[in-house]
């Protein structure tokens, strides 16, 4: 494949077992760490007497932490139905924000679509926890349940809470989901139906540390260990995991300045068909072909190929059958130099079902990336159905530097799945990055949250991060910042000259208060502009609008010196179409001296030829008629008074205007960053993804054996703090409709004019609950009327009118009756 078609992996997130995402992954696999773990004496004490006894009760465990929690209001839901939500859907949805935030994108500023290709495991959460409680799945109803259930909803699911407008699809084909998924992907970005992808795959399997029952002949291991390739091998431990890949095609990532982790050069998928023994077997023919279809489509010699991320299954005929069609596939090529070393992720973390494809991509492109080769662990002895000890492949037992010797860094990665559905990926190392543009005098940092707490947590992670990472340039980490994350309501910023001083200042971040949804701006324009030479060095774009400005003034403000009426106004217009530009519009304006020439320009009552003409005869413009429109914020464009927020200061420094900008943006103003480094060279680099408040939403199983304690039997989500819990202030027939409120949504309190649908409360939860409603008080509730005013309060009024209307019908019916009588 030419570099026209590559396609760039720019973003990455997930979580394993033993790792909370994949930097802590990354680790893992350079220290040869076996994630699966023996269960602590606590957790052996949970589990029933007589399945400890048991001679092939395996007490190993190899999921993830907290997969019972969610961060359900950052996502809009309401803690009922977080509960409800199969908890792989919650985790590949955090998944997926966290990827798209690691390739340093909004997915609201995107410019072009946005496609989803995901798949998952059988939810095994709905069949154990959920349908055994019937009052539960009485009051979801079967809608309800198949929409927060089933897996047609995975991707969409991400599409409409990440607002993606590209293709999204389910792709299920059990361990080589994701790879076939990134097949799909490649595709649709080849043909433009989307500009950006974003692939995963999740499976939770095991929520809660438990063990396993081993089999005689079965495929799990007899001792919780996975050995790939080893003569000991015995089958593999089920593990839980997640994990996404971000795509774009390479041109589109390299103009945008993104980071690429690696490239992929091929893809190809197939099936096996019918040419095995059955149909969960694998297919030696079919995993060939796969593997030659790959190279042919990636343009690469087989030789080129250094590593080999195979689907490693730690069974002794699964291994023999992947080596075996490794070595046809790629022919005699390994035998003229020191062949292919090859690996398998599943001794680490266990075999991760629908998440292993893309578990072992992560693996192999992180590789590719850091250029090094991570050991494939309890690795002793070949498999003796195997040529491993005498063929062109060997197991890379070691972590070992993987230097550019002939070319770039090449891997290929291999799923095949249950049913014979196989992957294959040929990946490349990325082209080294542009140089990094040159530090600013000062830079802007700005951090956000959906909640005070999250917006100190996010403060301090990127804090931490700046000390981790004095490589990046801060000024690519401040843009980053600016750019690659969603504005949300809790806000804060520093502007800083150095990393250090960055630091101090995120630490300091407390939780602040929640800043409008809406700010109006006004312009006041003071009769002198600084100097604004220095802020010209720092922003090309402020420099280009100056020399525009003058153009169309037909002016030199350079010839009667700063601070001169021309260089005042040029200024001044300059600045106010910068902030234009960064989408900072002002409702009124109004100047004094020269200022009040650009105030006339600005609030559209004179020409930029009309103020030229003005300052050639030295005349100002009358004064606006009406009353002057109210603004939140008034805005010095220029030097001001310490009470006036003014965009510079007396030396027209570059920090006096970021100061402006992020108390503007702080107070709920949208600025476009962007606009702000248009003519420097800015790059995206990696910084922390947001951090999730997550409580827990669960239903815990009906038990199948003896348990000490009580079985819950109602959804256990955390909510408001006990303290918190308390009626609607109202009257009766209020605080009876919070109260049914308040079951349907899971929460312990509702104001009465809290909007029911900022809780969490949808159209299909309103139409249940005003059914419910309806029966209680024996009369008819639309969904429209509700849908007007989603509140307690006028929910009740207008039951209070229909009871009224019903009396006085009663009433009258009664009178006609004793007059008829």
């Amino acid at each position: 494949m030419s570099s026209e078609m590559d396609i760039a992996v720019v973003g990455m997130s997930g979580r394993f077992p033993g790792a909370a995402n994949v930097a802590e992954f990354w680790e893992l696999l350079r220290d040869g760490v076996d994630a699966g773990r023996e269960l602590t004496a606590a957790e052996l004490d949970a589990v029933p007497a007589e399945e400890r006894a048991d001679p092939a009760y395996v007490p190993v465990w190899s999921g993830i932490e907290g997969a019972d929690r969610f961060d359900a209001q950052f996502f809009g839901y309401s803690p009922t139905d977080a509960t409800l939500i199969d908890p792989q859907h919650r985790i590949l949805l955090e998944c997926a924000w966290e990827a798209l935030e690691d390739a340093g994108y909004d997915s609201r500023r995107f410019p072009g679509d946005i496609a989803v290709y995901a798949g998952c495991g059988l939810n095994q959460y709905l069949l154990y926890h959920l349908l055994p409680q019937q009052e539960l799945v009485d009051s979801a109803g079967r809608l309800g349940m198949a929409v927060a259930s089933d897996k047609d909803n995975l991707a969409t699911r991400i599409s409409y809470k990440l607002d993606l407008t590209g293709p999204s699809m389910t792709v299920q084909t059990n361990c080589s989901s994701a790879l076939v998924g990134l097949h799909h992907a490649i595709s649709s970005l080849l043909d433009y139906q989307c500009d950006m992808a974003i692939v995963g795959a999740v499976s939770v399997k095991n929520p809660v540390p438990r063990g396993y029952r081993h089999e005689a002949d079965g495929i799990n291991s007899p001792d919780g260990r996975c050995r790939a390739f080893d003569a000991e091998a015995a089958g593999y431990h089920l593990g839980d995991g997640a994990g996404v890949v971000v795509l774009r095609r390479r041109e589109d990532a390299e103009d945008a300045g993104d980071r690429i982790y690696a490239l992929v050069k091929g893809s190809a998928v197939n099936n096996d068909g019918a040419g095995k023994v059955s149909f969960v077997a694998p297919g030696r023919s079919g995993q060939v072909r796969v593997i030659r279809r790959a190279l042919r489509v990636a343009d690469v010699e087989a030789d080129s190929i250094q590593y080999v991320e195979a689907n490693g299954s730690g069974t002794l005929m699964g291994d023999s059958i992947e080596v075996s069609a490794l070595e046809e596939a790629y022919g005699a090529a390994g035998a003229s130099g020191a062949g292919w070393a090859i690996g398998s992720v599943k001794p680490n973390v266990g075999n991760l079902d629908t998440a292993s494809g893309v578990t072992s991509l992560i693996k192999a492109v992180l590789a590719v990336h850091h250029g090094e080769l991570p050991p494939s662990i309890h690795f002793r002895k070949p498999n003796p159905q195997t040529s491993l000890d005498r063929g062109p492949f060997r197991v890379n037992d070691m972590l070992r530097d993987w230097p550019e010797v002939t070319g770039p860094r090449r891997a290929a990665v291999s799923s095949f799945g249950v049913g014979g559905t196989n992957a294959h990926v040929i990946l490349e190392q990325a082209p080294p990055p542009a140089p990094p543009g040159p530090n600013p005098p000062a830079v802007l940092l700005a951090v956000s949250a959906a909640g005070g707490e999250a917006l100190a947590a996010a403060a301090n992670r990127l804090a931490e991060h700046l000390g981790r990472h004095p490589e990046q340039a801060l000024a690519d980490v401040a843009y980053t910042s600016q750019v690659g994350r969603r504005a949300l309501r809790h806000r804060a910023f520093v502007v800083a000259t150095d990393a250090g001083q960055a630091a101090r200042a995120l630490s300091a971040v407390g939780a602040g208060e929640a800043s409008p949804e809406t700010a109006t701006v006004a312009y006041a324009f003071p009769a002198t502009c600084p100097d604004l030479t220095a802020l010209c060095d720092a922003l090309p774009r402020l420099r280009a609008e100056v020399d525009r400005v003058a153009g169309e003034l037909g002016v030199d403000p350079a010839a009667g010196g700063p601070g001169s009426d021309a260089a005042t106004v040029t200024g001044q217009l300059a600045l106010a179409r910068l902030l234009g530009a960064c989408g900072v519009s002002p409702v009124a304006a109004h100047g004094e001296g020269p200022g009040a020439v650009t105030a006339a320009v600005v609030d559209g009552r004179w020409t930029v030829a009309e103020a030229g003409r003005a300052l050639r005869a030295g005349s100002h413009p009358p004064a606006p008629a009406g009353t002057p429109a109210e603004a939140d914020l008034t805005l010095a464009v220029g030097p001001a008074e310490a009470s006036t927020l003014a965009l510079t200061d007396e030396a027209g420094s570059l920090r006096g205007l970021l100061d402006a900008l992020g108390e503007l943006w702080r107070r709920g103003v949208e600025v476009d960053w962007a606009a702000l480094h248009e003519g420097a060279s800015r790059r995206r680099v990696g910084l922390p993804t947001y951090p999730f408040q997550r409580t827990r939403h669960w239903v815990d199983p009906v038990a199948v054996a003896p348990v000490t304690g009580p079985t819950p039997t109602a959804p256990a989500a955390d909510a408001q703090p006990a303290a918190d819990a308390q009626p609607a202030a109202g009257s009766v027939l209020e605080e009876a409709v919070a109260a049914v409120w308040r079951r349907r949504l899971g929460v312990d309190r509702i104001g009465l004019h809290d909007s029911l649908l900022m809780l969490g409360a949808d159209s299909l939860s309103a139409a249940r609950t005003l059914r419910d409603l309806a029966q209680a008080f024996h009369v008819d509730l639309q969904l429209g009327v509700f849908l007007q005013t989603p509140t307690v309060a006028a929910l009740a009024e207008v039951i209070d009118g229909k009871l009224r209307e019903a009396q006085e019908i009663r009433a009258a019916l009664a009178a006609v009756s004793e007059e008829g009588a």
